[in-house]
């Protein structure tokens, strides 16, 4: 009997625990994709100084805080950064890709949930930024 108590227990636990929203892990959102003069390290380097200065560092609105998660690709397979509201992180804002296009270029993809501030403005931000190798923050609505 108490086996059975364990078994529903558990699939009640795993029901829920599916319901958590994962932001664009769920839903396709809006992406780009274009292509960088550097290498897919040097991108994935713009990239992440871009979501440090325009998310991480910076002061929003209501006192929001974003965070990351990194990954490095192993074997040339892509690097990746996931931008996350500290308070929902979970749900995943923003993911950066940057890939290998070739010995000295990359091709990077960047996708947002769609809605502001996470749209099409904060894509074309952030290909400024990582083209240029200078963070370009879109100004605060």
């Amino acid at each position: 009997m108490r086996n059975f108590r364990l078994i529903g227990a558990l699939a009640l636990v795993g029901t829920l625990g599916g319901c958590a929203s994962t932001g664009l892990l769920e839903q396709p959102g809006v992406s780009e994709t274009f292509s960088v003069s550097a290498d897919y390290q040097a991108a994935y380097r713009r990239a992440g100084e871009y979501v440090r200065v325009c998310h991480e560092t910076r002061a929003h609105r209501y006192g929001v805080v974003y965070t990351s998660h990194r990954e490095l690709g192993v074997r040339d397979a892509p690097n990746r950064i996931q931008v996350v509201n500290r308070a929902e992180p979970a749900k995943v804002l923003e993911i950066i890709r940057s890939e290998m296009d070739g010995p000295s270029a990359s091709k990077v993809t960047i996708t947002v949930l769609g809605g502001a501030p996470w749209d099409q403005a904060e894509i074309d931000a952030a290909r400024k930024s990582i083209q240029s190798a200078t963070p370009v923050c879109r100004p605060e609505e």
